[in-house]
C-alpha cells in the first residue's frame, strides 16, 4: 500500500496546516479507499475546522473499516457531544469503553456528560474511575483533574447551584482535555498497535484550536 500522501498528510497535520492535510487526506483516500487511518485521520480535521458533522462521518467509516479502533469511537463521541447530542455521545464512549476498558479520558468525558445532564451520582463514579487509572497510569495531570471535578461534583450534588456553578466549571475544565494525543494517535495508526494510553495529557494542536 502507498502511504506517499498519508505521511504528507500527517507531517502537515502535526504542522497545523490543516488544509494541506485534508487535501492529501482526501488523495490518500481515493487511491486507497479501505484505508482506515486516512478516514480517521481526516475526521480529526475536519473536526479542528468545525466541520463536526463531517467528522463523524469520517469516524464512522473508520469504525465500519476497522471495528476494534478504539480512538474512533472516542473521537467520534467528542464530535457528537460539541453538537450536542449527549445521548450519541455516551453510546460511543461505552463502546470505546468496552473496547478499552482502561482508557482514562473516556470516563472523564463521559463524567462531564453525565455532570451536564444533572446525573451526579453517575458523574462521580466516572470520575472516580478516572483518578484510579490516571494514578496507575502515572497520569498525574489528569488524576488531579478528576479528583478535583469528583469533589466538586459531590459538593454541589443535590444543590439549587448544580446547573450554574458544576456544568460551568465541568465544560471549562473539559476543554483543557479533550483530544491531548493527536501525535500518539497518529503513532498507533501507523504502527498497528494496541491503544497506547499516553503517560501525560498534554496541550496538543487540535486542544488549541478548541
Amino acid at each position: 500500500m502507498n502511504t506517499e500522501y498519508l505521511d504528507r498528510a500527517n507531517q502537515q497535520f502535526h504542522n497545523k496546516n490543516y488544509q494541506a492535510a485534508l487535501e492529501n487526506y482526501n488523495l490518500a483516500i481515493s487511491h486507497s479507499p479501505s484505508m482506515p487511518e486516512a478516514y480517521y485521520c481526516r475526521g480529526l480535521v475536519k473536526r479542528i475546522m468545525g466541520d463536526h458533522q463531517g467528522a463523524i462521518q469520517d469516524f464512522s467509516i473508520t469504525a465500519i473499516l476497522n471495528p476494534k479502533m478504539i480512538l474512533a469511537f472516542y473521537y467520534r463521541g467528542i464530535s457528537y457531544y460539541e453538537m450536542g447530542d449527549y445521548a450519541y455521545a455516551i453510546a460511543n464512549f461505552n463502546h470505546a469503553i468496552f473496547l478499552e476498558p482502561n482508557f482514562a479520558n473516556v470516563y472523564y468525558h463521559r463524567a462531564v456528560i453525565h455532570g451536564e445532564l444533572g446525573q451526579t451520582e453517575q458523574s462521580i463514579k466516572d470520575f472516580k474511575k478516572t483518578a484510579s487509572l490516571a494514578k496507575k497510569q502515572s497520569n498525574t495531570d489528569l488524576f488531579q483533574r478528576a479528583k478535583k471535578a469528583q469533589a466538586l461534583a459531590k459538593k454541589f450534588d443535590n444543590t439549587s447551584q448544580h446547573n450554574n456553578t458544576l456544568v460551568f466549571t465541568l465544560k471549562f475544565v473539559l476543554l483543557s482535555l479533550i483530544l491531548g494525543t493527536s501525535i500518539v494517535t497518529l503513532q498507533y495508526l501507523n504502527e498497528k498497535k494496541s491503544l497506547e494510553l499516553p503517560n501525560n495529557s498534554s496541550t496538543s494542536e487540535v486542544e488549541k484550536t478548541n
